[in-house]
């Protein structure tokens, strides 16, 4: 795998900030896409996943959570609107090894018209494809995060540029 090993960084100073930064992954990914969050408990994971389902235009955004208990949670793409794409959100904080992870039906997952955004995605890095955006979560202090962005693959890169270049001009999007 060949990586951008210098990645990007981008400081969030509130939840509100956190979930916008998700907004706009959401909004620039394309169906496909994998994101793979890394941080510890509390960092805000789940938050940027809610940010990803807003950008992503789900059909129901109050049904985003932690999938902790259940591996998986999906967030349908509203029938009929161009710009809406399903996310899939898996969190393998639980499993035991990747076979367990696997077992839900991950690679099919990737194969779908939709988002993937995996939480705690280390404990199952043999699965992830070669190209796949890697986000690096970690807390500063009570409100503000440091989000590194680390692309692996083109697909990725663009993703990423596009959240860079895109995050000056919060107002808009």
């Amino acid at each position: 795998m060949t990586a951008d090993q210098e990645g990007m960084e981008i400081i969030t100073q509130s939840t509100d900030e956190t979930v916008a930064l998700g907004r706009r992954i959401g909004k620039f990914a394309q169906a496909g896409q994998c994101i793979a969050l890394e941080g510890m408990l509390g960092t805000g994971k789940t938050q940027l996943v809610r940010g990803i389902s807003l950008g992503a235009v789900v059909a129901d955004i109050g049904l985003v959570n932690s999938p902790s208990y259940v591996l998986l949670n999906i967030y349908e793409a509203v029938p009929g609107n161009p710009q809406s794409k399903t996310v899939y959100h898996l969190d393998a904080y639980r499993v035991k090894n990747s076979d367990a992870f696997a077992a839900v039906g991950f690679s099919e997952l990737l194969e779908q018209e939709g988002i993937v955004a995996i939480e705690w995605a280390s404990r199952v890095s043999d699965l992830l494809p070669e190209d796949h955006l890697l986000i690096q979560g970690d807390t500063l202090d009570d409100t503000t995060r440091r989000w590194r962005l680390i692309a692996h693959g083109p697909r990725s890169r663009a993703l990423a540029a596009a959240i860079i270049e895109n995050w000056g001009n919060r107002q808009n999007s």
